[in-house]
């Protein structure tokens, strides 16, 4: 699924606020070495998803979205992503260092996007 242009005006929008926090997040789970493939949980309204572990809550920041954090051997032991498409998956992983992956968790739909950290990058996908 690809997100139209309201969710993804939307999101961006709340990653606004908390880029800098998320890009932490993500730095500290490399150098840790949790995972070189973070993945950030969004999830939009009253829906709550059990992948990762509570980074965000929309409630605590006044938006739309709350965010999860997990990383992508959580995705392949829950199934969410097959373990034989793993290596496509990290294939098409942006650098996590510049990018964001974000897992756009809705209603009926799922979508991955990522998303620069520098707010003054033009091209978002």
């Amino acid at each position: 699924m690809e997100l139209n242009e309201d969710l993804y005006k939307s999101l961006y929008d709340d990653l606004e606020i908390c880029r800098d926090y998320i890009k932490q997040i993500a730095l500290g789970m490399m150098k840790g070495g949790v995972s070189n493939y973070p993945i950030f949980v969004a999830v939009r309204g009253e829906n709550d998803v059990d992948l990762g572990l509570p980074l965000i809550k929309r409630e605590d920041f006044d938006i739309s979205w709350s965010f999860n954090v997990s990383h992508l051997e959580d995705f392949v032991n829950k199934g969410i992503i097959q373990k034989d498409k793993s290596a496509a998956f990290i294939q098409a992983y942006k650098n996590p260092v510049s990018f964001m992956c974000i897992f756009v968790a809705e209603d009926t739909s799922t979508s991955f996007v990522f998303m620069p950290y520098d707010r003054t990058k033009e091209n978002l996908n």
